[in-house]
């Protein structure tokens, strides 16, 4: 009876809409698992948040039964900065925190907010935390670029696993030390009883990709193939990634057109994508946008590649087409690095007014891309007052960058006489 209602809650719980103001629930006695199965198919609160629904229970049914340690975790998960801490406080209050699945989601909720201190006490309170737990902290503290803490918590760690070692690497590929990341690669290989997965790789492959190690790469696509792994969506989209940075597109493209249709996902694609605009290849990069597009939505990523390629071949009507798709057709709202690909686009073809008029509208403050890109364009032509202009804005947002820009300027000078 339970297993038989616990696949129909499930199944229910697809098509429900838990915002409907009234959900009717007809067991005399919900089991946890139906509350738990309710509260983790809840999608994520909106601003503002809608009004709870109200639960309709069979008449004089019993009072509901409580909360198990499964409960906390989903509540845990989608709770806001200011919230969390009294819920925990309650969790302590009932006796829950405890629980290993608990403080995990604990540790995990909080860095999830860059609490780190927070995540680090509930952690330091655990008398003998489990491998989970010790990977959440690591994970947490690498998270909030702590490397020297992590590093200490992971060799205190009794024993490692997969995921031990892939938050390891995947973390100081994000700190900037791909050379650590590949170190402890190695060491991963010497351990004993530690399966790669297609999670490690990627991150490791991700470390080749920037250190621009190309032969370390082509060592780790062999190992991948030698060891059975299959290239799926996150090694292939890897893969083409590395290559690409790497400086061999045509290992990139092989790598991208021998995966499966039903693997080429929108990553994949982008990566294919970005990786031809950033080797000069626009007719390749734009045809394969045309591909991606007849089977699925680009992404935000995908619109800035193909803008890339536009302003290093010059081609403003094409960019300015793609760039009006985006907004409109696609419905993705361009961010500052899309804006500054257009003023780029704009500036090389000489249309300075066209790139300042983009600029005083686009509803966000100029980065030094943008005022760079503009003191470029306007150098090109000579244009004094807009570099002076330029290089004013530029010594606000980035006075590192400003040198360069008055070295342009006094060149401009020279050219007028």
């Amino acid at each position: 009876m339970a297993a038989t209602m616990r696949s129909t809650t499930t199944t229910l719980t697809k098509l429900l809409n838990p915002n409907h103001p009234t959900l009717h629930l007809t067991h005399p006695t919900p089991e946890p698992f139906t509350w738990n199965t309710l509260i983790i198919h809840r999608p994520p609160s909106s601003s503002p948040p809608p009004p709870p629904p109200s639960l309709h229970l069979p008449p004089h049914a019993p009072p509901p039964r409580p909360p198990d340690s499964y409960t906390f975790p989903s509540l845990l998960r989608s709770s806001s900065p200011s919230a969390l801490p009294p819920l925990h406080a309650h969790l302590i209050h009932i006796a829950f925190a405890s629980h290993p699945f608990v403080q995990t989601s604990l540790i995990t909720s909080y860095s999830h907010h860059s609490n780190i201190a927070c995540a680090r006490r509930v952690f330091d309170d655990i008398p003998n935390p489990d491998l989970p737990t010790w990977n959440s902290i690591v994970s947490a503290c690498l998270k909030a670029g702590s490397l020297a803490v992590a590093r200490r918590l992971f060799l205190a760690i009794p024993e490692w696993n997969v995921v031990s070692w892939t938050s390891m690497i995947e973390g100081h590929v994000k700190c900037g030390d791909c050379g650590g990341a590949m170190s402890l690669f190695k060491r991963m290989l010497d351990a004993d009883d530690v399966g790669m997965n297609e999670y490690s790789m990627s991150s490791v492959l991700s470390a080749c990709a920037g250190l621009g190690a190309l032969q370390q790469g082509r060592r780790v696509h062999g190992y991948i193939c030698a060891s059975g792994l299959r290239v799926d969506a996150v090694l292939g989209t890897s893969l083409v990634d590395m290559y690409a940075k790497c400086g061999c597109i045509e290992s990139a493209r092989r790598v991208f057109d021998g995966m499966g249709d039903g693997d080429r996902d929108v990553m994949a694609w982008t990566a294919m994508i970005v990786g031809l605009a950033m080797h000069g290849r626009v007719g390749e990069c734009l045809g394969c946008f045309a591909g991606l597009r007849q089977r699925m939505r680009p992404n935000a990523v995908t619109f800035l590649g193909v803008l890339c390629a536009c302003a290093h071949a010059g081609l403003v009507d094409e960019g300015r087409e793609y760039f009006e798709a985006m907004q409109g057709e696609v419905a993705i709202a361009p961010e500052i690095q899309h804006y500054g690909c257009m003023v780029d686009l704009y500036s090389r073809a000489g249309r300075t007014e066209e790139a300042i008029g983009l600029v005083n509208s686009m509803g966000m403050e100029p980065d030094a891309h943008v005022w760079g890109a503009i003191l470029s364009g306007s150098g090109a032509r000579a244009d004094a007052r807009t570099c002076e202009a330029a290089i004013a804005r530029l010594v606000e947002v980035e006075p590192v960058k400003s040198a360069a820009g008055h070295v342009l300027l006094s060149n401009v000078y020279a050219k007028m006489g």
